[in-house]
């Protein structure tokens, strides 16, 4: 297994930490757990994420494909185009790429599938959701990669040390957004880049009144989020909408709400 220790940081002091993951300066103690960097401090991210084996039962898969089920043929074609123009972002990194909010690894397993030369690292706040893609993306994938449970807000990686950062659509599910792109600005090496898929929504439509009061509203509308990341220091700041579609009815996801229009996009910034 590769060793990231060089890489991280104590969430809570941002010092650096040992083989053992104790912060030197702190004394702050993180842990393995199946192979996943764990380095979420309660203190900062107000819960304290507790392992839970259970979580790697076929289950979870099936509720990946019941999700799946939902989504309407006009936003899966739409959702075709927009993986079809990241990919070719993809093969043109290299170093170190973070994908952010990894989740159950749909932009992670794209990074797995390049042939480009780079070191993929799959992060999300919830270390029992990213045990079960580190193991499902294991079986089928030799390319090596790190596994970092980290709160976007609260990133465990040193300044200046990452060269790319992705995601799918992980911006809009964190809340108070502006702090994620800040700590993702730290991260970063100069001339690094963000390039991320990103979907918005129209700013007077029912899916922006619903993230209003979720507090990803700045996530969800284009203008916002080019601010914010101008704001964090980011520049040539682009958002290039590659598809739409109207989202369906879906009872497992909270947003877009179903009737609106969802707006696919590539983004671009550089630190």
């Amino acid at each position: 297994m590769i060793s990231a220790y060089k890489l991280l940081c104590c969430p809570l002091c941002k010092s650096a930490v040992t083989e053992e993951l104790k912060c030197l300066i702190c004394g702050e103690k993180y842990t393995l757990i199946g192979g996943v960097y764990v380095l979420i401090n309660p203190k900062l991210s107000g819960k304290e994420y507790k392992w839970n084996e259970s979580i790697l039962s076929q289950e979870r898969e099936k509720l990946h494909q019941q999700y799946r089920s939902f989504i309407n043929e006009e936003t899966r074609k739409a959702q075709k185009v927009w993986q079809g123009d990241m990919k070719e972002y993809i093969d043109t990194f290299h170093g170190y790429v973070i994908d952010i909010a990894t989740g159950l690894g749909e932009m992670f397993e794209n990074l797995l599938k390049s042939k480009a030369t780079f070191l993929p690292i799959a992060m999300d706040v919830d270390p029992n959701v990213l045990v079960w893609t580190k193991k499902k993306m294991e079986e089928k994938y030799s390319k090596e990669f790190i596994a970092v449970a980290s709160d976007a807000k609260h990133l465990a990686f040193k300044n200046n040390v990452l060269d790319y950062a992705t995601s799918m659509a992980g911006f809009n599910n964190i809340p108070d957004t502006a702090l994620a792109l800040k700590e993702l600005y730290r991260t970063l090496k100069y001339g690094g880049k963000l390039i991320a898929m990103h979907s918005f929504v129209e700013e007077d439509s029912n899916s922006a009144k619903l993230a209003r009061q979720y507090n990803l509203e700045r996530a969800f509308i284009e203008k916002y989020l080019i601010s914010d990341l101008t704001e964090a220091g980011f520049k040539d700041v682009k958002t290039n909408i590659v598809a739409s579609a109207i989202w369906a009815e879906n009872p497992m996801d909270l947003l877009p709400v179903a009737g609106d229009t969802q707006y696919f996009a590539i983004i671009e910034a550089e630190k």
